[in-house]
């Protein structure tokens, strides 16, 4: 009730003054954040990625601490890849092997490869908490029932998508979210479906990210279950505790 009475009132801003639209747009940004990750959250999610020619499926739990900047991410199955861990300390990203026994931290200049085979990125990890103070953002276009947002990277801004549009409904809820490259070509695009109740709120519980330039590749994220606000121990997010994971 609450979620739905703030972007109501943002709706009703005067639009034709600026300064309250960008205000508007970065509330409404914000609000999607807290809705989606909360402060912090222990989550279970299966992945299905599919290509014409072949399907995969990965499942992994997950510990998100976006006030810290970090997470940890353990696989559970399948089995090969059983035990893998991914560590995020900031703008650091570590990946622990199980067969090699040894953890890695991911280079800058692999942040843009698959992460575990999939149309998400090493980036779209890392980057996961930047998108409110890397970018500007400003409400673009009105529909009946949603709104869409333009989010712009700010100058010097560490990031890879030259602009990205999200598309909400007016009730808060996420429909999608498109990534431009810097010459303004639309690369790839991420879908919200199956609302539901998980952890006590009304969330999406199906996101489908499809990048453009390959038809009939997309990867379905699912998320299974989830606790918002939980206390998370601060050894949980260590480089001792990816490796102890592997065992």
């Amino acid at each position: 009730m609450l979620r739905a009475a703030l972007f109501a009132l943002l709706l009703m801003l005067p639009w034709g003054r600026s300064m309250a639209a960008d205000d508007a747009a970065y509330h409404a940004m914000q609000a999607l954040q807290d809705l989606l990750r909360s402060q912090t959250s222990i989550a279970t999610y299966s992945m299905r990625v599919s290509t014409p020619d072949w399907q995969r499926s990965v499942r992994f739990q997950a510990w998100d601490d976006r006030p810290g900047k970090r997470f940890f991410i353990r696989i559970v199955d399948p089995a090969k890849d059983a035990g893998t861990g991914y560590l995020k300390l900031g703008g650091n990203l570590w990946m622990y092997l199980p067969k090699l026994e040894r953890d890695i931290r991911i280079p800058s200049s692999m942040m843009l490869s698959s992460w575990m085979g999939s149309d998400f990125t090493n980036d779209d990890l890392v980057k996961s908490s930047s998108v409110l103070d890397d970018y500007t953002h400003r409400i673009i276009a009105h529909g009946t029932d949603d709104f869409t947002v333009e989010s712009v990277p700010r100058e010097d801004a560490p990031v890879v998508w030259g602009r990205l549009e999200h598309v909400i409904r007016n009730d808060g809820i996420p429909l999608s979210e498109a990534f431009f490259d810097e010459h303004g070509k639309q690369v790839r695009k991420l879908l919200f479906s199956e609302v539901k109740q998980l952890g006590g709120r009304m969330i999406p519980s199906h996101w489908t990210m499809q990048p453009l330039d390959e038809p009939g590749k997309k990867t379905e994220l699912i998320l299974e279950q989830v606790s918002f606000d939980a206390a998370l121990d601060d050894n949980l997010f260590t480089r001792a505790n990816l490796k102890r994971a592997g065992r």
